[in-house]
């Protein structure tokens, strides 16, 4: 089981009235609006009446993941990294048995620690009825426009839910989705989602492909809409950040942001612990019913051999666990603690030391399903 911290007050239930009903409805385009191509149909999702990008916490604002006013007011580097398409997804129904799908990512295609397919690739998912979604595989072909091509076998004879992730690690100037046959996208009130706050972990660093960065785990698992606002390098505990976040009608706020605040990226003992506490007041004043998971950094794998990266993890734990202690002590009400040996990340689940595999996916997303099964149930 996972480390649960609750106080001695925790209401088990204050927050899930709160959650609201999940409502969905489908958007049917017929393909005399649709560009042609025999009897291809294609679609672009930034044309079709509602908001059928989902994974957003804000409307309008592209294949974005913050809105339009943080502009001015998120560092540049956050702002940048906001444009990439982590996290976001396209739903939609159909009994098509191919959907082909072609786009102009907006920067580079891959990275030395990260394969193309991970950082500027896509991942179908599907599912039938109430069934768990099942991967399908693509054939793909990466340059200046991607294109991906996924054969759907057998011929369905009902409909069938589609899920594509958008890419991890590029953003998304221009896509269309093409079938032969009709598509009827789903455009979604959500249920309060979940929103992870996080570095280039959440951000979805090394994953092979979008679907099995941890946050995308996690979501399948669960079932529930989560929000991915993880910038590489950058996950602060900025009050800029926090300000857009705490607009936000969420089901639970994660907070893991440590790797980013270690003592050799020149952060003091002082200056951690008075983020930590100070996001988790400016949460709770705005949105005290909504609870808030704590994380530990889950550490490097190569902290054997150098002493500096393991002292610098342990230390950063130490300071945050010493302000969730402290902030329960003084009454703040729905906050949890994941500590780093509940995720458990194996020495040979990294690509670097640093970001985690699929492999070490899995293991973030595992810890996080059992300890958020316990939060919102």
């Amino acid at each position: 089981m996972p480390s649960v911290i609750p106080n001695s007050s925790r209401r088990h239930h204050s927050f899930f009235s709160g959650l609201g009903l999940l409502f969905c409805f489908f958007i049917h385009v017929s393909g005399n609006s649709l560009s042609a191509q025999g009897e291809w149909y294609w679609y672009n999702p930034l044309q079709i009446d509602g908001q059928v990008v989902q994974g957003q916490a804000w409307e309008g604002i592209g294949y974005g993941r913050l809105p339009l006013e943080a502009k001015e007011k998120v560092r540049e580097t956050v702002w940048n990294l906001s444009q990439h398409s982590a996290g976001l997804k396209v739903k939609f129904q159909t009994q098509a048995d191919s959907i082909k799908v072609k786009y102009l990512p907006t920067g580079r295609l891959e990275m030395p620690h990260m394969p193309a397919t991970g950082v500027s690739g896509l991942d179908l998912y599907l599912r039938e009825g109430e069934s768990t979604w099942k991967w399908v595989k693509g054939k793909y072909q990466f340059a200046d426009t991607v294109t991906y091509t996924f054969a759907i076998t057998p011929h369905r004879t009902s409909p069938y839910e589609g899920m594509l992730y958008l890419p991890l690690y590029n953003g998304v100037s221009w896509m269309e989705i093409g079938v032969n046959g009709t598509l009827e996208f789903q455009s979604q009130m959500e249920a309060n989602p979940i929103l992870v706050y996080g570095t280039s972990i959440a951000h979805g660093a090394s994953a092979s492909r979008p679907g099995m960065a941890w946050p995308a785990q996690l979501e399948r698992a669960l079932d529930k809409p989560l929000v991915n606002l993880g910038f590489s390098g950058n996950g602060r505990l900025e009050p800029e950040v926090l300000e857009f976040i705490g607009t936000v009608k969420a089901s639970l706020f994660i907070l893991d942001c440590l790797p980013n605040l270690v003592p050799f990226a020149g952060y003091t003992e002082g200056e951690v612990k008075g983020r930590i506490k100070k996001a988790v007041q400016y949460l709770k004043d705005i949105q005290p019913d909504i609870p808030i998971l704590l994380v530990e950094h889950a550490g490097y794998s190569d902290q054997l051999t150098d002493h500096a990266r393991k002292l610098a993890v342990e230390n950063v734990n130490k300071w945050s666990k010493s302000v969730f202690r402290e902030l329960l002590m003084e009454g703040v009400e729905e906050i949890y603690y994941l500590e780093k040996e509940e995720i458990g990340m194996h020495i040979e689940a990294t690509v670097d030391g640093t970001h985690p595999t699929d492999w070490g996916m899995k293991q973030y997303a595992d810890a996080y399903v059992e300890i958020i099964k316990e939060i919102l149930e």
